[in-house]
């Protein structure tokens, strides 16, 4: 097993939703740093801000999508887009992450600068073998 499908099995799947018209819009690029207390998320989100991302957390996955009340962006009866390969910073779209078994889940932090969203995600320790005494009956 290479580096690269150990992190696919501890950071899983990513799935996106985006308008019918952008057939080749991709989801926002993402690096994932594990520390010896900590995992690290970053993802890049040019012209967005805090307000326009969500992330929710339930049955370790970690969901990051832009926030409903944003409208894509459209062009007015007297303008047509003729070209457009950048993706707008409203066009939804939605990362899940299935977190390994040693994250705190009352330990994470968002942080959003520069166009960048940083997740740290606290690990805990790793448990310790324990002895069960055994009891005759």
């Amino acid at each position: 097993m290479n580096e690269l499908s150990l992190l696919d099995s501890l950071f899983g799947n990513d799935g996106f939703a985006y308008p019918a018209s952008r057939s080749t819009y991709s989801a926002p690029k993402v690096d994932v740093l594990q520390k010896k207390d900590c995992y690290v998320l970053l993802m890049d989100l040019p012209g967005m801000t805090e307000n326009d991302v969500e992330i929710t957390m339930k049955n370790d996955v970690l969901t990051i999508e832009n926030a409903e009340n944003k409208a894509e962006e459209k062009g007015t009866e007297k303008e047509t887009w003729l070209i457009r390969e950048r993706t707008p910073s409203c066009a939804k779209f939605r990362r899940t992450f299935t977190l390994p078994k040693d994250i705190d889940t009352n330990n994470i932090k968002a942080n959003f600068k520069n166009g960048v969203l940083s997740v740290v995600i606290a690990r805990k320790e790793e448990q310790k073998e324990q002895k069960i005494k055994i009891i005759a009956a």
